[in-house]
């Protein structure tokens, strides 16, 4: 009897220190559970990770105010919990935008970054609208004007286009030989000079610039032929006003214009 009541005394201690651990486990539990919500809330309200200060550089065409309202945020908001795919996705809707990058630096800096698509020519695919392109033919918007003095792309055959896309062409060598003409255009600073490139010979490809007419021919040589125009016009600034004609299908030391009247 003594032995059997030593064994329910035993018992008893271990349900005990049963509820005890359980009891502890819990109340462990809890405790973490409290911690960790505590630090969610000193996360969510620390003005640490309050945005204090947004920078915008890379932007030409739009305003610092025009990018903010692009991305949908402002100073205060949560600097961890700002949701860049979608201020992303809302400022590339603007074809003239080609990368946004965000950048988070505490305390409470966001850098936006942008590169802005350049508007480099013009086609004019039925009279009286014309496809805006970037310097890779990427069709950024459809108008019934010009915007801007560069040049419209003569005697190029297009298929279709969308814009946001690059341009449809049958013949997308001749198109890309096109493009690299205006991307050098671009470098040296000629393109707002150039009023029309003829395209209709891909292997005679003419830059007009005033009355000036450059037969460039071809792709071999292109930056050193628009080099070569980039020189005569640097050096003759009234050249633009006299007619004439100058061949650059091939490279040499002197070029000679041919007056036209």
């Amino acid at each position: 009897m003594l032995r059997g009541l030593r064994h329910s005394k035993c018992n008893l201690a271990g349900a005990l220190s049963d509820t005890m651990r359980r009891f502890n486990n819990k109340f462990l539990a809890a405790a973490i559970v409290g911690i960790i919500a505590l630090a969610v809330l000193l996360f969510l309200i620390s003005p640490f990770f309050r945005i204090q200060t947004i920078v915008i550089s890379g932007n030409i065409r739009f305003t610092q105010e025009e990018i903010l309202g692009g991305i949908g945020t402002e100073e205060s908001a949560h600097l961890l919990l700002f949701n860049t795919r979608r201020a992303r996705q809302n400022l590339k809707q603007n074809m003239y935008i080609g990368e946004v990058q965000f950048e988070r630096l505490l305390p409470g800096r966001l850098h936006v970054s942008i590169t802005e698509r350049r508007l480099t020519a013009y086609v004019e695919h039925i009279p009286g609208s014309f496809l805006y392109l970037d310097d890779n033919g990427r069709v950024l918007e459809v108008r019934n004007y010009k915007a801007e003095p560069l040049p419209v792309l003569q005697g190029l055959q297009i298929t279709g286009f969308q814009v946001g896309q690059l341009l449809e062409v049958p013949d997308v060598a001749a198109f890309n030989v096109v493009v690299q003409y205006a991307q050098l255009l671009n470098q040296h600073g000629l393109i707002d000079r150039v009023s029309h490139i003829n395209v209709s010979d891909a292997a005679n490809i003419r830059i007009i610039i005033g009355y000036k007419d450059f037969n460039v021919g071809g792709v071999a040589n292109a930056d050193e032929k628009v080099r070569t125009i980039a020189q005569i016009l640097y050096r003759t600034p009234d050249v633009e006003l006299i007619r004439g004609f100058m061949d650059l299908t091939v490279v040499r030391s002197q070029y000679v214009f041919e007056k036209l009247q």
